[in-house]
């Protein structure tokens, strides 16, 4: 994640590339598939990035009203997903 949005994209499209049904790189390798991929149960959750120094404002209802407030009026100031 501390990389640029171009390695992002590569990083998506070969993941993609390799679970495609007809990619056999993973598809006829099971001692690679069995590497590469676990059930979820059994896999350890990292959080991927070091966050520093960010608030996330929407996260307050009085700060959330207030910002829909300025852009869609008082009666719609909260979006039905907030």
């Amino acid at each position: 994640m501390g990389l640029s949005p171009a390695a992002w994209s590569e990083a998506r499209t070969t993941i993609q590339t390799l679970l495609a049904h007809d990619q056999p790189t993973l598809r006829d390798d099971c001692q690679l598939r069995a590497k590469a991929l676990v059930p979820q149960a059994g896999a350890m959750m990292y959080l991927p990035a070091h966050i520093g120094d960010y608030t996330d404002f929407y996260s307050s209802l009085d700060h959330a009203t207030n910002v829909g407030t300025m852009f869609r009026g008082k009666e719609n100031a909260l979006m039905p997903n907030w």
